[in-house]
């Protein structure tokens, strides 16, 4: 049983799309802690976005690889909570 709002319901009574939604909200979230790990970017006194930017390693590659994944992320949680 799990508690949703203030009834109860078995666990394969929720919505497949909510669950998906979740996980590709969790791809973006990796992409975004690779690109912090890569480049320091969040850690207390590092660079700023920019600047953090301009440091990422092979930057014509790794920079569309980790923002695609970020976006694909975001875009399939909305179409997963939206349309599922």
């Amino acid at each position: 049983m799990v508690q949703v709002d203030d009834t109860f319901e078995q666990p394969q009574d929720r919505d497949p799309g909510d669950d998906a939604a979740i996980l590709a909200f969790c791809l973006s979230l990796l992409a975004f802690g690779i690109y912090c790990l890569l480049t320091g970017f969040g850690s207390r006194n590092g660079p700023g976005f920019t600047a953090s930017w301009q440091s990422l390693p092979a930057r014509t590659v790794t920079g569309p690889v980790l923002g695609g994944l970020c976006a694909l992320g975001v875009l399939a949680a909305l179409v997963c909570a939206l349309v599922l």
